[in-house]
C-alpha cells in the first residue's frame, strides 16, 4: 500500500517528536574512529610530556603564573564570571544529566537514556582513574581565586564533563532544528561554552593549559566512543525510531 501525502506528513512529524539520537555516529563509524584516534594521540602526546616534566611543563608553569597574575588584577565582576564557570561545569553538568535522564525515562527513549547513563558513569571512572594515575599536583598560589579542589590536576574533570554535557545536548537537539541559523547558533554556543569553562579553570589557577587540552581530548573521544557503540548496538538489535511510541 502506497502511503498518502497526509500519512507521510504524519510520519514525518512523528519522527521529529522528542529529542532522540539522530544515529549519525553509528552511520559513519569510520569517520568517528578517526576522530577517536586523533583525540587519543593528542592526549597521549600531552600525557607523555607531562610525565617527562620537560620543556612543555616549564612552559605550562610560566603560562599559569602569568595568567594568575592577570587574574588577581582583574575587576571583581570578571572574577565572579570566571568563578561561575566552576559551578556551571560541575553543578550544571549534574543538573543537565538528571533532566535528560528524566526526560528520556518519561518518553521511554531507552537508547538515549542508556547513552546518558554510560557517558556520565564513564566520566566518573575516567576522571578518577586518570587523575590517580598521573597524580599531577595542581598549581599552588598564596592567593586563590574561587574554590580549591584537592583532586589531582591532570586531566581537567571540568573539561571532560562540559564536553559530554554540551555534546549530548547538541547531538540530540541540533538535528531537530530546521533553521540553519539556529542550528549553527546552537553549535557555536556549545563551542563557546566549552571554551568558557576551559578558560575559567585556567583563569582561576585551578589547571594548567595542558590539563585543559587533555580533558578536552578525553571528553571528545569518550563521547564519540560511547554514542557510536550504543547506536551500533541498538541498531543491530532492530531499534528503530519509526517503531517507537
Amino acid at each position: 500500500m502506497i502511503p498518502t501525502p497526509i500519512q507521510k506528513a504524519k510520519t514525518h512529524v512523528k519522527n521529529l517528536s522528542g529529542h532522540q539520537s539522530p544515529n549519525l555516529l553509528g552511520k559513519h563509524p569510520l569517520i568517528i574512529v578517526m576522530i577517536i584516534i586523533l583525540c587519543s594521540l593528542i592526549f597521549g602526546v600531552i600525557a607523555y610530556y607531562v610525565q617527562q616534566k620537560g620543556s612543555l611543563v616549564q612552559w605550562d608553569m610560566a603560562m599559569v603564573n602569568r595568567m594568575h597574575e592577570t587574574a588577581l588584577n582583574s575587576a571583581t565582576w570578571m572574577k565572579n564570571i570566571m568563578v561561575a564557570g566552576f559551578y556551571i561545569g560541575y553543578q550544571g553538568y549534574i543538573v543537565i544529566g538528571i533532566l535528560l535522564s528524566l526526560y528520556f525515562i518519561f518518553k521511554k527513549f531507552w537508547k538515549e537514556f542508556f547513552m546518558v547513563m554510560v557517558l556520565y558513569a564513564g566520566q566518573v571512572l575516567l576522571f578518577y582513574s586518570l587523575t590517580q594515575y598521573f597524580a599531577r599536583p595542581r598549581p599552588i598560589f598564596t592567593i586563590q581565586i574561587g574554590a580549591v579542589i584537592k583532586y589531582s590536576s591532570f586531566p581537567s574533570g571540568h573539561m571532560l564533563s562540559i564536553v559530554i554535557c554540551v555534546g549530548l545536548i547538541t547531538y540530540f537537539f541540533a538535528p531537530k532544528i530546521s533553521s540553519r541559523f539556529w542550528k549553527a547558533s546552537l553549535i557555536i554556543l556549545a563551542v563557546l561554552m566549552v571554551l568558557f569553562i576551559g578558560y575559567s579553570r585556567f583563569f582561576m589557577g585551578a589547571h594548567y593549559l595542558t590539563d585543559i587540552a587533555a580533558g578536552l581530548a578525553v571528553g571528545v573521544a569518550w563521547t564519540c566512543i560511547a554514542i557510536m557503540l550504543i547506536e551500533l548496538l541498538f541498531n543491530k538489535g532492530g531499534y528503530k525510531h519509526d517503531k517507537e511510541k
